[in-house]
C-alpha cells in the first residue's frame, strides 16, 4: 500500500497539472487527472483508516 504522505503529494502534483493551460484545453486530459485525483483520495482514506485501525488494535481492547 502506498504511504499517506506520498498519496497526497501525488494529489497535489495532479492538481498543479490540471492547472496547466495546455490541460486545461483538452478536456479529455481533465476527466482522466480527475479520476486519477479521485482514485488516490480513496486510496489515502483507505490507508488513513488502516493505520487508525492498525494503532486502535495495537493498544489492545483493555487500553481504555
Amino acid at each position: 500500500m502506498a504511504n499517506p504522505k506520498e498519496l497526497q503529494e501525488a494529489a497535489e502534483a495532479i492538481r498543479n497539472v490540471r492547472r496547466l493551460p495546455a490541460v486545461q484545453r483538452h478536456r479529455q486530459l481533465e476527466d482522466l487527472l480527475q479520476r486519477a485525483e479521485e482514485w488516490a483520495r480513496k486510496e489515502y482514506y483507505k490507508v488513513s483508516e488502516k493505520k487508525d485501525e492498525n494503532a486502535a488494535s495495537a493498544k489492545g481492547p483493555d487500553s481504555n
